[in-house]
């Protein structure tokens, strides 16, 4: 049951980190540089919380993205 709700997070993050990566890029085209400090630091609070569960919960054997 843990590696199935891990797939889930992993999914959910996965697609957070995909909104975030296309909202920077629309930022950067409209030069608005308050947005772009905002979804970098969303960004990489995404990352650290998959770089967590990398470390801490998923199993040796497996990786969701």
């Amino acid at each position: 049951m843990t590696n199935e709700y891990s797939v889930i997070i992993h999914n959910y993050i996965s697609d957070k980190i995909a909104i975030t990566e296309k909202n920077i890029q629309h930022a950067e085209k409209k030069n608005d540089l308050e947005s772009i400090s905002y979804y970098e630091g969303q960004l990489k609070e995404l990352n650290s919380i998959r770089q967590y569960m990398a470390e801490k919960i998923d199993l040796r054997t497996q990786k969701y993205y």
